[in-house]
């Protein structure tokens, strides 16, 4: 009898398995998302307006304590976009996290992928308006899965000093580990 059982709930478990398209892929889930963005500067800007992000979600927010954002911006003297990892703003309540920043030679539409390596952790990043960066975030988002990074390439299309404002274009690719900026669903 409780090897009747045993093979009734191995059957059982089988059936499930094969009743998902495949359980064990671990392809990406969701398409690249190109996403237009207008955040204010930390530093002079409204104390209420989106001054950071929150990479995977592609959400402006403004800085909070407890540091749930991924990414933070400011305006140097020079009128350059400053971006700061979520720890160099605040000590975040659940402890840091690891956020790394690259700033592309390349011009934004070129850039296929994001590198494996190259990437500055714990910096700040300094780019003109018409500069290029990538973002790499190691997220509570990703909780679970094999792979912990959120990739993001962004486009500083302008910077206004006055206004305490920027304007950026962004792809960020959502699914955990896929390094592709490709359009539609990614293969990498």
């Amino acid at each position: 009898m409780p090897r009747l059982r045993t093979l009734s709930a191995l059957l059982a478990t089988a059936a499930l398995v094969a009743a998902c398209d495949d359980p064990f892929n671990d392809g990406a889930r969701q398409d690249n998302v190109d996403v237009a963005l207008e955040v204010w500067a930390i530093t002079g800007g409204p104390v209420a307006f989106p001054t950071a992000l929150v990479v995977p979600f592609y959400t402006v927010v403004p800085v909070d304590a407890p540091g749930s954002f991924d990414i933070a911006f400011d305006i140097d003297a020079d009128g350059r976009l400053r971006v700061l990892p979520m720890n160099k703003v605040v000590a975040p309540l659940l402890g840091p996290r690891n956020v790394g920043l690259l700033r592309s030679g390349e011009n934004y539409s070129t850039i296929i992928e994001a590198p494996r390596t190259g990437w500055l952790y714990d910096s700040t990043l300094t780019v003109n308006p018409g500069g290029a960066f990538l973002v790499r975030v190691q997220t509570r988002y990703c909780d679970g899965e094999l792979r912990q990074d959120v990739y993001a390439k962004f486009y500083v299309d302008s910077v206004l000093p006055l206004e305490r404002r920027v304007k950026l274009f962004a792809r960020i690719n959502p699914n955990c580990g896929f390094r592709s900026f490709a359009d539609g669903l990614p293969e990498y």
